[in-house]
């Protein structure tokens, strides 16, 4: 049943806002009930739309050492819809690979090892190419980790929403500008989600907001809507989505990035406020006991 309403979100949001469409009652149910899609779903309703072969057109991210929550909850996102494109690419070893980075960064959370498939039985679904249930188990953990994760605070869970949603536009993108259909263009053409995830990101405690990485998302989502925003009906340019790849290059390049030195993006400048402060206490105290020192000197002749 998710999976027939999120194609029928993709294949009919064109026709749902046209002038011709429904009516501005169902319009305004349907803005107050928008549909936040899994990854694994964005993949499969572009596995029916065209020929994708997904083991080009993805790279995977294998960190898991961040640490910052803000910082892992992106990166879950991007993990999670890793995972399900390996998944669809029937990937063997990135598809494990996936399932325990994702265990890795979840744990952060408290998630509970008994919401986790255990590693044999997973190798056992591999070696007999069930790719229908480790979909199935990586969509219910997904779900499980969210419910986690909400009980630390709810921004996560966006954050995490975010992140995969970008992973999924940056690999979508992707895809199309290497084999442009106009046909399956319109996948993108989400003006209702793209809304959605921008005002979430607007909405998110400073705490976990005033960080690079999430900033940078909300400055260049209003960019990614202008792209994407072409009309009901009619198919996104391949300049767009060109455009739109190189926007989500250049935020998932942001949110997979460990710090240098072992410090998180998001806390450099916090980090040096706190060291400049630090060494400008140590070089007043100098001062005043050199001038003491130097006082004390003059006194004594």
């Amino acid at each position: 049943m998710r999976y027939f309403k999120l194609l029928m979100f993709f294949l009919t949001a064109a026709l749902l806002f046209s002038r011709d469409g429904l009516s501005e009652e169902e319009k305004d149910l349907f803005k107050t009930n928008v549909i936040v899609p899994a990854p694994s779903e964005i993949i499969m309703a572009l596995d029916m739309l065209s020929e994708v072969n997904w083991k080009e057109v993805v790279t995977y991210d294998k960190s898991s050492n961040y640490s910052n929550n803000y910082k892992i909850a992106l990166n879950l996102g991007v993990r999670v819809a890793q995972g399900f494109i390996a998944i669809q690419a029937q990937d063997r070893k990135n598809t494990g690979e996936m399932f325990r980075i994702c265990r890795d960064l979840a744990e952060n959370f408290g998630a509970k090892s008994e919401m986790f498939v255990e590693e044999d039985e997973i190798l056992r679904l591999l070696d007999e190419n069930n790719w229908t249930e480790l979909r199935s188990i990586l969509d219910d953990i997904h779900l499980k980790i969210k419910d986690e994760m909400y009980k630390y605070d709810p921004d996560f869970v966006e954050l995490a929403s975010v992140g995969g949603w970008m992973e999924g536009l940056h690999i979508v993108s992707k895809a199309l500008k290497s084999n442009y259909s106009p046909d399956a263009s319109v996948i993108l053409y989400q003006p209702e989600l793209i809304q959605y995830f921008s005002e979430a990101v607007k909405n998110i405690k400073p705490l976990n907001g005033n960080n690079a990485e999430v900033k940078e998302i909300s400055q260049l989502m209003p960019e990614i809507g202008r792209l994407c925003e072409v009309g009901s009906g009619n198919p996104i340019p391949l300049e767009n989505i060109e455009k739109l790849y190189g926007i989500s290059s250049k935020i998932n390049r942001s949110i997979v990035a460990q710090a240098k030195k072992g410090g998180d993006p998001g806390t450099a400048g916090e980090n040096g406020k706190k060291w400049f402060f630090i060494y400008g206490a140590i070089a007043i105290i100098f001062v005043i006991m050199f001038f003491k020192r130097r006082k004390k000197g003059g006194s004594d002749e």
